[in-house]
Order: structure tokens, then C-alpha cells, then sequence
């Protein structure tokens, strides 16, 4: 296991390395699109350059892959890793995002999605 996976599993909610196309905004007319690096049943985190403020309030959505299952729910920015900024080196220039409206069937897909195996980003 490399070190960013050790880091990553030992969180409270383990984070996996995934990489999915996330569609995302605070407002409904402007959607922007960035792609996952990582996720758990409790958030993920986006590779973007384009960096909202903490605590902002956004709408995500996404299709996990392989499967039908689309996932949409209420998020907020938890932290930034900002590119002037950087806090975590190891990871991308993004933004950690927190669920905060998950519904148990979502949270199922996202779990039985997360525990098929390993997961490779390509950043």
C-alpha cells in the first residue's frame, strides 16, 4: 500500500483513489465539470483549478462507473488545497468536498461501488 493509500484509509470515512467526472456548481446555470481523485461515502475530493471558498454551498452530481446509478446531493466546500497555497502536496490543486444530503440508497451505491478494489487515479 503506498503511503497516500495508508493516509487515505486512515481517516474516520477511508477515502479511495477513483477517478469520476463530477458536475458541479452552486447555482443551477453555471455547472462546472472536474473529474474525482478520491471519495468515501462522506465526500470526495475534485482536482480543479477552478477554487470556490470554504464552506460554499454546491449541488454535485455524478454517475459512478459501470453501473446506472446516478448520484446527486447537496455538498459543501470542507477545505482547499489552493495552487499558490498548496496544504497537501501529495494532492492536486481541488477542493475537498463534504455530502450533506447522501440518501442511504446512495451511500449504498457509493459503499458497494467503493468496495469492488483499487482504484488508480491518473492526475
Amino acid at each position: 500500500m503506498s503511503i497516500k493509500q495508508e493516509m487515505l484509509a486512515k481517516r474516520p470515512d477511508p477515502r479511495y483513489l477513483t477517478r469520476i467526472a463530477i458536475f458541479y456548481g452552486p447555482y443551477q446555470k453555471k455547472i462546472l465539470t472536474d473529474y474525482a481523485i478520491n471519495m468515501s461515502t462522506g465526500g470526495v475530493f475534485i482536482e480543479t483549478s477552478i477554487i470556490l471558498p470554504e464552506d460554499t454551498k454546491l449541488t454535485v452530481k455524478f454517475k459512478l462507473p459501470h453501473t446506472d446509478t446516478l448520484i446527486i446531493a447537496k455538498a459543501r466546500v470542507a477545505w482547499i488545497n489552493d495552487p499558490l497555497d498548496l496544504k497537501k502536496l501529495f494532492f492536486p490543486a481541488g477542493m475537498g468536498l463534504q455530502f450533506l444530503d447522501l440518501s442511504t440508497e446512495d451511500m449504498y451505491a457509493i459503499r458497494t461501488y467503493l468496495d469492488k478494489g483499487a482504484f488508480v487515479p491518473t492526475w
